[in-house]
């Protein structure tokens, strides 16, 4: 009895040696012993968190902010079949609260985020057609990863707008490129970058001109080449449309065929003509009163490459290659415009005599000096705002042809019978004294223009003045008033009248008088009141 207990004894030690030796919990697992738990391998730190995905633009392109908070790597490639964008995301945690409405454009038709693995978040967009993209680390607060997608080739063919066809190119946003030219045979490379070929290489037919054809294909993942194979060697031009800045124009140098003047009364047209589309880009210089007209992409034709004389109005030079400058004097007290027929293959400069060329006009920035005249509740000075908008006034009237003198051009004090004086030796066509008003009763504003009644034709100043000024601004207007009191309008040998803009003592009327913008509309309106004035026929 007792060797059988025993043996049983020995029995269950061997067994529980065994179970020991070969069980895959540890001793303090089996004997439930405390231990410290590990964390799994390759966790994400605490805080790398991918926040959101935001759609975006860069210059025209389709672009995703992928908004991650701390250190993180990735990896991306396309797949197809269905055509997907995937971007794994390695060491961050996926914000429970990210959403991927409304992220839908171009190629992509959606968005999905979920986590791959443990230590993997998967952002997938899913594509119409796979198309080229860029990855860029974003360095400023919060950071992630901005994702460019490339643009896209829509449409490439021919245009007539000319006598030259053009070619046109067209992408889904704006494009980068480069231009080569090779001979035997003679071809005109065109590489666009950044963009994909959404289909299969193609070739476009010739239009019989210049241009055999034009073979289109995916040179590289980022760039897509133009081969124009073209019949002989020419000077053409690749540039941006001026109305579609995802639109490239391919087309042969324009000749300057004609330039001709035609004179009429004061002024006259200088007309210009071409066998293709003439670009131009005006600059006046008041300094040397001449116009200067810059064209891009063109050339003198054979009857032009002689300069005109240099007695002439208008002179013809290329000052670099494939350009043009046409350089027209605008005589004193003229105006220009400059138009193109439908086609842009004629261009017509016409200059004329401006509106008020032939004109004095003598302006008086009322006070000035010791005489500071009303002051706002604010510290407005009258004499500072009269003279601020006498300047800017002189400056208009000279643009649209008058000769303008100003009775003073600074702070100093000008006694009131000088001040007629000077403009009645002059010969002013006109005097218009320029203040501000003022009132005990801060309720009071608007505008008023003063004459002499005893001379009507000041009267007929005073309303042309009135109805343009206040089609401009809207003003509350308290009239045209009359006194033999006022020196100017007594004095003055010529048409005179004294122009009251608003109460500086009315606080709202203040601030319109302070702002550039209402200043303009009143200069605006002076100067439309002053054209109107003279061109009222005599005793009306």
């Amino acid at each position: 009895m007792e060797n059988s207990t025993n043996q049983k004894r020995i029995g269950l030690i061997i067994a529980f040696v065994l179970l020991f030796l070969f069980s895959p919990f540890t001793g303090a697992e089996l004997f439930s012993w405390p231990a410290a738990a590990a964390p799994p391998v390759d966790k994400p730190a605490q805080g790398n968190t991918l926040l959101g995905v935001a759609r975006t633009s860069d210059q025209g392109r389709l672009s995703y902010d992928l908004i991650i908070n701390g250190d993180f790597t990735y990896n991306s490639f396309l797949l197809a079949e269905p055509e997907r964008l995937v971007i794994d995301l390695t060491g961050v945690e996926l914000d429970p609260a990210l959403s991927t409405a409304e992220l839908t454009g171009g190629p992509v038709k959606g968005v999905r985020v979920s986590r791959f693995d443990h230590n993997t978040v998967r952002v997938v967009f899913d594509l119409e057609y796979l198309v080229g993209y860029k990855l860029k680390r974003q360095t400023s607060a919060p950071g992630g990863l901005r994702l460019d997608f490339n643009v896209v080739l829509k449409d490439i063919g021919f245009q007539l707008v000319s006598s030259v066809p053009e070619i046109y190119v067209e992408t889904s946003g704006p494009v980068q490129y480069r231009v080569d030219y090779l001979l035997n045979p003679h071809r005109l490379l065109i590489d666009l970058w950044d963009v994909t070929l959404t289909g299969p290489a193609l070739t476009v037919p010739g239009n019989d001109t210049w241009v055999k054809s034009i073979r289109v294909s995916q040179f590289d993942p980022k760039t897509i080449r133009l081969v124009l194979d073209i019949k002989e060697p020419r000077n053409c031009v690749v540039g941006i449309d001026e109305t579609n800045p995802a639109r490239l124009l391919i087309r042969t140098i324009t000749e300057l065929q004609e330039a001709t003047w035609l004179p009429d009364g004061g002024g006259g047209r200088l007309v210009l003509k071409s066998a293709g589309r003439l670009p131009g880009e005006p600059r006046y210089d008041p300094n040397t009163g001449k116009l200067y007209i810059r064209i891009p992409q063109t050339k003198l034709g054979a009857e032009l490459q002689a300069a005109t004389g240099a007695d002439s109005i208008f002179r013809l030079r290329e000052p670099e290659p494939s350009t043009v400058e046409v350089e027209l004097t605008i005589p004193r007290g003229h105006d220009y415009s400059v138009s193109w027929n439908q086609d842009r293959r004629v261009m017509t400069v016409e200059v004329k005599n401006a509106p008020l060329s032939g004109k004095v006009i003598i302006l008086d920035p009322g006070h000035g000096g010791a005489d500071v005249g009303a002051i706002s509740p604010k510290g407005l000075r009258e004499k500072e705002l009269n003279l601020a908008v006498a300047v800017r006034l002189k400056q208009k009237l000279e643009d649209l042809g008058a000769e303008v003198l100003l009775t003073r051009e600074d702070d100093r004090y000008l006694w009131l019978y000088d001040r007629v004086a000077l403009a009645n030796r002059a010969g002013g066509a006109v005097l218009l004294s320029i203040h501000a008003n003022n009132h005990d009763n801060r309720k009071i504003h608007g505008l008023e223009i003063w004459y002499h009644p005893d001379r009507s034709e000041c009267a007929v100043l005073a309303e042309a003045l009135a109805d343009a000024v206040l089609a401009r601004t809207n003003q509350h207007f308290r009239g045209i008033m009359s006194s033999k009191d006022f020196v100017l309008p007594r004095e003055a040998q010529m048409p005179a009248v004294i122009f009251e803009m608003g109460f500086i003592s009315n606080q709202e009327e203040e601030k319109l008088l302070l702002s550039e913008e209402f200043q303009d509309k009143i200069i605006d309106g002076i100067s439309q009141g002053l054209i109107a004035y003279f061109q009222t026929p005599v005793g009306q």
